[in-house]
């Protein structure tokens, strides 16, 4: 590593919310076997009179530029080779872009720099995280009701009336036009399916209901084990991680609004919000979900929790008739995430070994 010598005089302090601080200065000289290249690149990028753009040369454009701007380019290109090798030296685990100042610039002296980076944090589990879901005992779902079937028998008639027709005279009248609801007969019964009769298609939708009240009783358990995991867990969540889940929040609602025929804009205007008011309405729910997150990923480092490798390749086929033009490194890792995610929660749940289970990933958190 050729820049060894040199990281042993910057120092780390650490910093709040997950991130350090590197500063330390880097000898004139160093910074010098860059100014060649930074000429090249300023010049580029110049246009001047008389010389095309791309084609000024170099000694014209120092006149130009002067000896400082020369000097801060060719320490953000230094700064660009130093900065991974630094990290890597200090045994520092840097997420996302640093924030690199340079705090010192004068030709013929150092060059003082003050570089800072979120780290990714330490997470602190419970001792007792792998029997948290003891106390928090699956609710019993009630069956459905006769009433709940009726109401969405009288769901399904809506949704087949007759388009209401009234005569000339009826108008004139004012009378209101009222649809026309079908029969509930056994011939409406098939013509939603493969029901023969009315008491089947009752059946099924008793079914069907009783079925979605026990999902709703597992994700509210599964809420509940969450919340109780999250508030024994101690993480410094880093501030680009939270702004990567609000950047997700706020995709989907721009999704949200577009399917409903409506511009973002519009939806801003019809809201009375802006953009940054929606997202700091937002921060506290992407906070959770990155703390969440971390915490997974710890569970699922220590436990060797892994994606089955057949169901990532099932739903990356699977994603990729819907999204062609997706960035299949980016698809895979979030895939793979979306199942590990699902095992680890498993495990939360009482399942001792989910790697050996089949994949559910009907929820992603």
């Amino acid at each position: 590593m050729k820049f060894e010598e040199l990281a042993k005089a910057f120092a780390v302090k650490d910093l709040p919310e997950s991130a350090v601080e590197i500063t330390g200065e880097v000898p004139a000289e160093v910074v010098a076997e860059y100014k060649d290249a930074a000429l090249l690149h300023i010049a580029g990028e110049l246009s001047l009179p008389g010389f095309r753009k791309g084609h000024v040369p170099p000694d014209v454009a120092l006149k130009n530029i002067g000896e400082v701007a020369a000097l801060e380019e060719a320490a953000e290109l230094f700064v660009k080779d130093f900065y991974p090798e630094l990290i890597e030296l200090k045994k520092i685990e840097a997420v996302g872009r640093p924030d690199i100042r340079i705090t010192k610039l004068a030709p013929g002296n150092p060059v003082g720099l003050v570089i800072r980076a979120a780290v990714y944090p330490e997470v602190n589990l419970p001792k007792n995280w792998k029997v948290i879901y003891e106390k928090i005992p699956l609710e019993d779902a009630l069956p459905a009701t006769d009433a709940e079937v009726e109401q969405t028998i009288e769901s399904l008639r809506k949704s087949r009336a007759v388009p209401p027709t009234l005569t000339e005279a009826e108008v004139k009248e004012g009378k209101k036009p009222e649809a026309v609801l079908p029969e509930l007969t056994d011939e409406f019964a098939k013509s939603l399916g493969a029901f023969e009769t009315v008491e089947k298609l009752k059946e099924q939708i008793k079914k069907g209901i009783a079925e979605e009240k026990q999902r709703a009783a597992k994700d509210a358990r599964r809420s509940k084990i969450i919340d109780a995991l999250l508030a024994e867990t101690t993480v410094a969540v880093p501030a680009i991680f939270v702004e990567s889940e609000l950047d997700k929040i706020m995709s989907q609602m721009q999704e949200d609004v577009t399917r409903f025929g409506m511009t973002f804009e519009d939806y801003l205007k019809q809201a009375s919000k802006t953009e940054q008011g929606i997202r700091n309405d937002f921060r506290e729910q992407a906070a959770k979900r990155a703390k969440l997150q971390l915490t997974l990923n710890k569970i699922a480092s220590d436990e060797k929790i892994e994606a089955n490798k057949e169901d990532a390749d099932a739903e990356m086929k699977h994603a990729m008739e819907h999204f062609p033009d997706a960035n299949l490194a980016l698809l895979r890792i979030h895939i793979e995430t979306v199942l590990r995610n699902e095992k680890t929660l498993q495990l939360l749940e009482g399942n001792p070994n989910p790697n050996n289970e089949p994949a559910q990933h009907d929820h992603e958190h």
